[in-house]
């Protein structure tokens, strides 16, 4: 069976999960090969096995280049492990009482290694009957999410306006992505949670302290957890401070992946490009909020 079919099965058992972008109104999976709303609005199931769910193209500064450089960073260098063991830990430690099916929605999942290896980790660690589901709006990381991670529903989609039904998740992700408080309540259960993940001061200090200025060297998240905790005022945070060890491939992908060395000088670049490895700070704060109605 290929890939579009093997995924039109996924989306049928699943189909509760999805509204129309364009009306609202439910989808069902017609002829294995496409999603459709009574009102005929239609999105074809792509070869890679993805939906795309916005009504038109959009373009972004993230391309293929960086998406397969953040896979390198998550899945062959272990950047994030300490942070995908946390995450996993958190989510575990609330469902554990429960012996029903988990949905988790990540929004803003780049190429879906983190939800992805969460995924996993849940039904390794806690045997949980899981549905992970990622949306975001560069196509080119859903296609690569799509290619390694079959096992997930993937979607082209804004992540101001995503296709989802309301109050269908148990859990949201929302990593190093931007937030938008109105969705996380919308598509929330009752009870669920949001885990929000930001950096904290010490995250890349030494791109930072190398590619910058004094004035740009500090970075706080005061701002960003203010809001947060505006919205969840019931929320607990967590902290994942740690050294990453990169060898010189591993040191080529996190330049290619993180933004702070997109507007670096050229000579501050090739001075780190030709580096055979580094000693990485990586600092974040977890913010877990949960919805109450």
């Amino acid at each position: 069976m290929n890939r579009i079919k093997l995924n039109a099965e996924m989306l049928k058992k699943n189909i509760e999960l999805l509204k129309c972008p364009i009306c609202g109104k439910s989808m069902r999976v017609a002829e294995m090969k496409s999603l459709i709303c009574p009102h005929g609005h239609t999105f074809d199931i792509a070869k890679q096995g993805y939906v795309n769910l916005l009504a038109r193209p959009v373009h972004t500064h993230y391309g293929k280049a960086l998406f397969e450089a953040r896979r390198n960073i998550i899945v062959h260098h272990g950047f994030f492990n300490p942070l995908i063991q946390k995450l996993t830990t958190c989510i575990g430690e609330v469902a554990a009482a429960s012996n029903q099916r988990i949905d988790l929605l990540d929004l803003g999942c780049g190429e879906g290694s983190h939800l992805a290896a969460i995924c996993q980790k849940l039904v390794k660690d806690y045997s949980f009957h899981i549905m992970g589901s990622g949306v975001d709006i560069a196509k080119e990381g859903i296609q690569l999410a799509s290619k390694y991670y079959p096992d997930q529903l993937w979607f082209v989609g804004d992540l101001a306006q995503p296709a989802f039904a309301d109050h269908h998740f148990d859990f949201i992700l929302n990593i190093l992505s931007p937030s938008n408080y109105q969705v996380f309540d919308q598509l929330l259960k009752p009870g669920g949670r949001i885990i929000k993940v930001i950096p904290s001061g010490g995250y890349l200090k030494e791109l930072r302290t190398s590619f910058y200025e004094e004035e740009k060297i500090s970075y706080s998240n005061a701002e960003i957890k203010a809001l947060f905790l505006n919205h969840f005022s019931n929320a607990r945070t967590e902290t994942v401070s740690y050294v990453a060890r990169l060898n010189h491939e591993g040191v080529q992908d996190l330049l290619q992946m993180t933004p702070l060395a997109w507007t670096a000088a050229e000579e501050k670049r090739e001075e780190w490009m030709k580096k055979t490895s580094a000693e990485i700070s990586v600092d974040f704060e977890i913010l877990i909020g949960n919805k109450s109605f």
